[in-house]
Formats: structure tokens, sequence, C-alpha cells
């Protein structure tokens, strides 16, 4: 892939990949760097895209996807979500528009990449475990073990941490 054909591809996927990190980093400027940093990810992993013919969309998102969750984990990223930005959480009728983001990401920590991957992919995204196994190229059944895993781990987490 040349640069001519690089540069297409962003063009054509640059947005989607921003969308992806938006949503998972909740913060443009975060997003916008991401994206960038997906996309450097991509030229120095040149070789993996040209093997995969037209099908590279789904390994474009997972890079997206785990650079976020990377991003998000970290505690330098955890610094910059004061607890003052949030929402009230006791209006009257209101119900919280975010979970308790530092128990999200030391819930997150807590797992491995694949793992992280599927529970931001089925709870937050609600792509189904079919899709999932599209997306980050491992089977249906991986995934469905996997988010089950996950679910009863963070039962027993957020019980412990309550």
């Amino acid at each position: 892939m040349n640069d001519q054909e690089l540069a297409e591809l962003y063009r054509r996927c640059g947005a989607l990949i921003y969308r992806r990190c938006l949503k998972l980093l909740a913060d443009p400027a975060a997003a916008q760097d991401a994206t960038q940093e997906v996309f450097i990810r991509l030229m120095s992993q040149i070789h993996r895209l040209e093997s995969r013919d037209d099908d590279y969309l789904p390994w474009i998102y997972r890079v997206a996807t785990n650079h976020c969750l990377n991003v998000v984990r970290d505690d330098a990223r955890l610094a910059l979500f004061e607890p003052g930005a949030l929402p009230d959480r006791g209006a009257a009728g209101e119900a919280a528009a975010y979970p308790d983001r530092d128990l999200t990401a030391r819930l997150l920590r807590r797992f491995d990449e694949v793992t992280r991957s599927i529970a931001v992919l089925a709870l937050v995204d609600n792509l189904s475990q079919d899709e999932i196994a599209e997306v980050l190229g491992i089977s249906r059944k991986t995934v469905g073990k996997k988010l089950r895993l996950f679910v009863e781990r963070a039962r027993r987490f957020v019980e412990r941490a309550a």
C-alpha cells in the first residue's frame, strides 16, 4: 500500500475511527489524538493491511478499540476525569449520565485486552456476539465464554467495591 492508498483509507475510514475513539474516550481532543495514533500504527504495520485485501475494516476497528481501552486504562488519563465534570447524580428523576469512571477503569484493568474489547463491544456498542466475533476475528464461542466471565467477575468486583 502506497502513501496515496493510505491517504484514501484515511478519507474513507478516518471519520468512523474518530467516532469510535470519541465514544470510548468522551473527549474530542483525545479522540483526535487517538485517531491519528491508530493511523500511525497502520502505517507501521502496512503489511498487515495489504494481506487483508478489502477486509481490513474489522482489523482497523479493533486497533482503534484496543488503543482507546489502553488510553482509558492509563492512570494519567484517569486524572483528566474530574468528578465535578460529571453530571449531578442527585438530580430528581435523572439517571446518572455516566458510570463511575474510576470504578470502570479499575474493573477493566483486571481483564486481558480481548476480554476488555468484548465487554466494550457488547455493553457499550450493543454488538451481538456474532458481530463481536467478526470484528475481533475470534470464535463466537470464545466471545460467549469471555463475556460470561467478564459479567460474573464484574458483579463480584462491584459488590466488593460498594
